[in-house]
């Protein structure tokens, strides 16, 4: 029986850590340091690296594309999704010409962009609701995309968000 779970095991991560030279199974991969998962990696002709990077909370989805040009790192476009209780919507996109990647860059467009979102639904409903309220809401929406996937309390919709966003 251990020589069986050994086996088990064994392939599970070989699948995922396999040796040089052999296939890796696609998994988008956690990155603990920018909380995001890395997905879609790939390298161009010219030898510039690009990847997506996607965090979520409970409400929304960042999409960041990403570029490593040379020994930079630019953010080349973030786009904002939602879930409408079946799937994820796309509500906001911001694209950006050779501006370099920080996480506060990130996190500040990100918030103006759930701002202006909830702002133009507000509008359209003839609902006013104070600037501080509505800044202090699209705060913690995006803080709660900044929470570590590997905490004990994570509350995950990875199978369900993961799939909706890799189909785009």
């Amino acid at each position: 029986m251990a020589t069986l779970t050994k086996a088990i095991s064994k392939n599970l991560f070989d699948s995922i850590l396999p040796t040089f030279g052999s296939p890796r199974v696609h998994v988008p991969a956690w990155d603990n340091g920018q909380k995001m998962f890395i997905c879609d990696e790939y390298e161009s002709a010219s030898g510039n690296r690009y990847y997506r990077g996607i965090r979520f909370c409970d409400r929304v989805v960042i999409v960041e594309k990403v570029g490593l040009y040379h020994n930079w790192t630019y953010i080349d476009g973030i786009e904002l999704y939602a879930f409408n209780g079946k799937r994820v919507e796309l509500i906001q996109k911001r694209d950006y010409d050779k501006v370099h990647r920080n996480e506060a860059f990130v996190r500040m467009e990100s918030e103006a962009m759930v701002k202006d979102f909830l702002a133009g639904i507000l509008k359209a409903q003839r609902t006013s609701v104070p600037a501080d309220q509505l800044e202090s809401q699209a705060k913690e929406l995006i803080d709660g995309c900044y929470k570590s996937f590997l905490d004990s309390d994570f509350n995950t919709r990875l199978t369900q968000i993961l799939p909706a966003i890799e189909q785009r």
